[in-house]
């Protein structure tokens, strides 16, 4: 059933902002000036300030919304494969533009040039959320089915400041949510568990319950939080990694919740896969995930939890078995016998995770490491200080470094002990991304996979060049013949 009907000029005005939107989105990928994936958006909401508002309200199963710092993508990936084996019919924005213009973007591709979704009862809303935009967002999509919140870290402080302030916003931005929106939380870490006290909504937690692969000790790269309630110092009887474990405040008694969704065991396989026991309300299931790390372990809890909520039968479940990797997440690609892995690694804790993954198994592997701040984009790269590269000092053999900001990089190896110690390796710094890569790619032994970790506009230059040598598609058009879509 269609919401309140438009005047007729506001109808035509809606009609006529999605048409130029899709015309926008056209001419971008006609023309190869990039996917096309906010801008549509942001021209049609010009035209109709209403289009997000509007078009969300028509998706009869509601939106379910995913934020967080880390692993966002990634959970929507998962979550999109478990709706489709349930029968519906996820929009979602694919591409990964997850603010504002994004979100738009995709509902006006969604939509018929009568300016409406076309009718589907199948149809449910699920959008990857940036979490400095979700406010605005929240405002735009009013009536959300579920909100999943993965984790909270320091991330892009120019933006989002220290995590105080982000919870601190995205609480505000929750007290305008309906009673019946259900509220998923990581229950290991404090920041999100104890999200928004004071409101009724339903709650669903997720965790681990394996305590096998927790860390000896506090990891280096916690950043320690307090209680969220009375501020006091959190004690915990095990991490699994930065400040995600099992937590407790020993000054006002607030402690981890027990989660509904609990990862019973996890086994890391390698640096391609791992295989996780999960435990839901209504069922108990193993699934082989073909993603490596802890990190994409808590993704697969957060997806699983997020099923449960919509109450998604587990027979579709198994579906998250079948996920690939979206661009730059660990997108694999052949290149001259090799093959080459494009890994996306944005703050501390995050490329932290991404070498503990691909160095699992303490074998040396052949890594390019990337770090950037141009185009206004991670202008602070600071955080580079708290990544734990000491662990692996003497797992990667002669490095390649690139970015703007490589010979920085080369001075934060250079005091983790990656030079003038036993395990002593040779770094090589070379700021072209496109020159870097060759050269890692030149240095790795025949047969031998290369790894490409680095923030993000070191990985497009190397993608768009990949391109340019016919060995990947366009993001979207990876995007669009995966889901099925006409390109």
């Amino acid at each position: 059933m269609r919401p309140a009907q438009l005047s007729s000029v506001a109808s035509a005005r809606r009609a006529f902002a999605v048409s130029v939107g899709k015309a926008v989105r056209d001419g971008s990928r006609r023309l190869g000036r990039g996917d096309g994936s906010a801008a549509p958006g942001a021209v049609a909401m010009a035209i109709d300030p209403g289009t997000l508002a509007g078009l969300a309200a028509e998706i009869p199963n509601r939106a379910v919304l995913v934020t967080g710092s880390n692993g966002k993508g990634t959970t929507c990936r998962m979550l999109a494969a478990v709706m489709r084996a349930a029968g519906l019919h996820p929009i979602l924005n694919r591409e990964g533009s997850n603010q504002l213009s994004g979100l738009a973007t995709t509902l006006v591709a969604s939509s018929g040039l009568s300016g409406h979704l076309p009718a589907d009862d199948r149809a449910i809303g699920l959008f990857e959320v940036d979490e400095g935009s979700f406010p605005g967002i929240a405002r735009q999509i009013a009536r959300p089915r579920a909100l999943v919140f993965t984790n909270v870290f320091r991330d892009q402080l120019d933006r989002y400041m220290e995590p105080a302030y982000l919870t601190s916003m995205l609480e505000r931005a929750m007290q305008g949510l309906p009673a019946d929106a259900t509220l998923v939380l990581n229950a290991d870490d404090p920041r999100v568990a104890h999200l928004a006290p004071g409101l009724d909504n339903p709650r669903l937690y997720f965790g681990f319950q394996d305590t096998g692969l927790a860390r000896d000790g506090a990891d280096p790269t916690s950043d320690f939080p307090r209680c969220p309630r009375c501020g006091g110092e959190l004690s915990y009887r095990c991490v699994f990694y930065a400040h995600l474990g099992h937590w407790a405040c020993h000054s006002c008694g607030l402690a981890r919740p027990e989660p509904q969704v609990r990862l019973a065991k996890i086994d890391l396989l390698g640096s391609a896969s791992s295989r996780v026991q999960a435990a839901t309300p209504s069922a108990e299931v193993v699934l082989e995930i073909p993603l490596p790390g802890l990190y994409n372990a808590y993704n697969a809890a957060a997806a699983l939890a997020a099923a449960a909520a919509c109450r998604l039968p587990e027979r579709a479940f198994p579906a998250m078995e079948r996920v690939t990797p979206s661009s730059l997440r660990m997108e694999r690609v052949e290149v001259a016998g090799h093959s080459v892995y494009l890994t996306l690694a944005k703050n501390a804790n995050g490329y932290t995770e991404v070498l503990r993954a691909v160095l699992s198994d303490g074998q040396p592997r052949r890594i390019m490491l990337g770090l950037n701040d141009c185009e206004g984009k991670q202008p602070d790269t600071s955080w580079i200080w708290d990544v734990d590269f000491d662990s692996l000092c003497g797992l990667i053999p002669s490095p390649v470094l690139t970015g703007n900001r490589a010979h920085e990089l080369a001075v934060r190896l250079k005091y983790a002990g990656w030079l003038g110690t036993t395990k002593a390796t040779t770094l090589t710094a070379e700021p072209d991304p496109v020159r870097a890569f060759q050269l890692a790619l030149a240095r790795t032994p025949a047969g031998e996979p290369l790894w490409l970790v680095s923030t993000s506009i070191v990985l497009q230059q190397v993608r768009r060049w990949l391109r340019q040598q016919g060995l990947v598609r366009e993001v979207w058009q990876d995007q669009d013949r995966r889901a099925g879509a006409r390109p």
